[in-house]
């Protein structure tokens, strides 16, 4: 007999459903468990099959935390340092986002604006912190650096003296103060304002700037270059320090210097328009008629809105005697908004040239109506006659 193995009593077998009902368990786990594994590997997974919260996609990523409005005031500040006019203003008009009635925010506005000839701006921004706060200096002087740069004179030469009555010591406010009388042409109360800032504070750029500024505008143009010098060591990156250093170098006819000076502002500031239109102009004065109009297309290129270098470029040409291109550059200088007379006249004289006596009295007659007394007018009305009045007749003699 086959022997049976088994030591102690049988069990009795599972009823059949029991068997098929684990079976089924298992597979139900097994299906759960690999779904899991497919999606932690971002595969497709069923939406009607909810997921752990483990597994569940992020829908957008986790927010940056929100910078502080003093670390982006600090980040303003190191780029308006820097030269990096367009960024500071961003950072500053981020914290006014947040804080939108800090008057001092609006007051670091005003400079960068100014340099990026944004000068309607400045103001508006000057104006708005005085608005919020009249009784700090730092607005004041803000206001009228702003405004003087408007040409609004005497409104800027009220608060920038009321900002030395509200900060006796500030070096910033005196700077400006000599810096409005000298555009007031009275360089005998701007040179001891600056000086003033100066000692104050040997190493504020607006007092070296403006002392320079004010013996400009006396002529004593040896010793502006040594204030521009100054101002350019505290602030190596402002394009304009270095324009206004080159400016007086061509005031003493050293137009290498002038060129060397701002070939380094090129560097500086590379998308400036008036860097490019200055070294133009330089050349131009010096004779460089061909590195003129190369530099000043270059100026247009950056900017082609910027109305001087159409100026300067027509002037360059109306002197090469291109009328056909000194007309073209000059009538763009005007349809941006220049507004310098000797734009009217030489147009008016290159249309004569051009044989056009009709649009060449129309400029003529309009340079007539901003100065009728200019010599340069009255020569260009002399041009008009001798090319395009018909001479008198002679009497016949008998």
């Amino acid at each position: 007999m086959p022997v049976d193995l088994y030591i102690g009593p049988k069990k009795r077998g599972a009823p059949w459903w029991q068997g098929c009902l684990l079976s089924l368990l298992i597979l139900l786990a097994g299906a759960y468990a690999a779904i899991l594994i497919l999606a932690a590997n971002g595969y497709y997974v069923s939406e009607n099959i909810p997921l752990p919260d483990a597994f569940k996609p992020t829908a957008t990523p986790s927010p940056t935390p929100t910078e502080p409005a003093t670390t982006r005031l600090q980040r303003g500040d190191a780029l308006f340092i820097d030269g990096q006019f367009e960024a500071a203003i961003a950072e500053y008009n981020a914290v006014l986002g947040m804080e939108p009635l800090n008057d001092a925010v609006y007051a670091r506005l005003v400079k960068p604006l100014i340099l990026l000839r944004r000068v309607d701006d400045a103001v508006q921004a000057a104006r708005r912190a005085v608005q919020l706060n009249d009784q700090r200096a730092e607005n004041l002087t803000a206001l009228a650096e702003a405004l003087d740069w408007q040409g609004n004179y005497i409104e800027a030469l009220d608060f920038a003296l009321r900002a030395t009555e509200l900060a006796p010591n500030s070096a910033t406010a005196w700077a400006i103060v000599a810096e409005v009388y000298a555009d007031l042409n009275r360089p005998e109360r701007a040179i001891p304002a600056a000086q003033k800032a100066v000692q104050l504070d040997p190493n504020n750029v607006d007092a070296h700037r403006n002392l320079g500024y004010a013996q400009e505008a006396r002529g004593r143009y040896r010793d502006a270059i040594t204030s521009y010098k100054r101002a350019i060591e505290i602030r190596p990156k402002w394009a304009y320090l270095y324009i206004s250093l080159a400016r007086n170098y061509r005031a003493i006819n050293n137009y290498a210097e002038a060129i060397a000076t701002l070939q380094q502002a090129q560097r500086v500031a590379p998308r400036d328009p008036q860097v490019y239109d200055e070294l133009g102009w330089t050349y131009a004065l010096n004779g460089d008629a061909p590195r003129a109009i190369a530099q000043l297309k270059r100026a247009i290129e950056v900017d082609p809105t910027y109305e001087v270098a159409y100026g300067h470029l027509g002037h360059v040409y109306f002197v090469q005697q291109d009328w056909q291109s000194a007309v073209t550059n000059l009538e763009k200088a005007i349809e941006l908004g220049g507004k310098r007379l000797e734009y009217f006249y030489k147009l008016g004289i290159a249309y004569v040239n051009l044989k056009d006596c009709a649009r060449g009295r129309t400029w003529i007659e309009k340079a007539i109506q901003i100065n009728s007394q200019d010599t340069a007018v009255l020569g260009a009305v002399t041009w008009y006659q001798q090319h395009c009045e018909a001479p008198s007749p002679t009497p016949r003699r008998k």
